[in-house]
């Protein structure tokens, strides 16, 4: 049996499901378990806070990134795995990699995917800072499917039962990343 720390890093376009996923593997792993939320941390920032689609020149994503890894480091050095869920792009979950492969660690990456309109109805449901959008969430998921992620990172959730996704994010090999 492994017992290194384990790292999932779920990334998908907003409202495919990342935030319940994560929630429910936290729940669901063996040992401690740390779900960190990237929107949440995020919308930290109160004074001069902008929405991330109109970050343009990266300054609070960029801190974002710095806090995941830093996060992840010190939940992992206190032997507890961690859930983290954002809308990563490929170029960005790989550069969090980078930052936490030295660490005694498996990484796993679940990419959440929904049909457009599953999305754009979940956001209807959203309120304040949540909310994205119809437009936004179009250009997002546009901006999104040309990251083209590798085929066995995918998870379908359209209509998954989530105790189905939780099980194939625990129990199956090809979300580790080597």
């Amino acid at each position: 049996m492994n017992s290194k720390r384990t790292v999932y890093l779920i990334s998908g376009p907003p409202g495919a499901g990342k935030s319940t996923l994560a929630n429910k593997i936290c729940k669901s792993m063996d040992g401690l378990c740390v779900h960190i939320e990237g929107d949440w941390l995020y919308n930290l920032v109160k004074k001069g806070w902008v929405h991330p689609c109109d970050d343009h020149d990266n300054f609070f994503l960029n801190v974002l990134w710095d806090n995941i890894v830093s996060l992840v480091e010190n939940f992992t050095n206190s032997n507890m795995n961690v859930v983290t869920d954002y809308v990563f792009s490929k170029e960005q979950i790989f550069s969090v990699i980078d930052r936490i492969k030295h660490l005694d660690i498996n990484i796993k990456i679940i990419v959440i995917n929904s049909d457009i309109n599953t999305l754009i109805n979940r956001d209807r449901l959203r309120s304040g800072v949540a909310y994205v959008g119809e437009e936004r969430i179009r250009q997002i998921v546009k901006d999104f499917n040309s990251n083209y992620f590798p085929d066995e990172l995918m998870l379908d959730n359209n209509d998954a039962e989530l105790e189905e996704l939780v099980n194939i994010a625990l129990n199956e090999d090809r979300f580790t990343v080597n």
